[in-house]
């Protein structure tokens, strides 16, 4: 193997590793930050219902971010804007939004 070879390869598994760091750090920060609101209300309020239901809006926030960490990856030769991820609207509907902001500008 070349040098730049053991470089690149080296390279992509910081990448990969830094990439799945990024992801459970993710879903752990959704879930734990759910659950603890959930049980500072069920404190709160003497409830038990409340934990419960935001550990599920935790896991599907977890879920969600997840989706967003690894769509960003595998749809990276579709037409995505490179800042935010969204799709990008046609020429038209992108001329005419322009051309309604210098209307209301004047």
């Amino acid at each position: 193997m070349r040098k730049r070879d053991k470089k690149r390869e080296r390279r992509e598994l910081v990448n990969a590793f830094a990439m799945l760091l990024q992801i459970g750090l993710a879903m752990m920060t959704c879930m734990a930050m759910s659950f603890g609101i959930g049980f500072y209300l069920d404190r709160l309020l003497g409830t038990k219902c409340w934990i419960m239901i935001f550990l599920l809006i935790g896991i599907l926030a977890s879920l969600r971010s997840l989706f967003i960490l690894t769509g960003k990856f595998q749809s990276s030769g579709s037409s995505h804007n490179e800042i935010d991820g969204r799709p990008e609207y046609g020429s038209e509907m992108k001329g005419e939004s322009d051309a309604g902001s210098k209307k209301d500008a004047r």
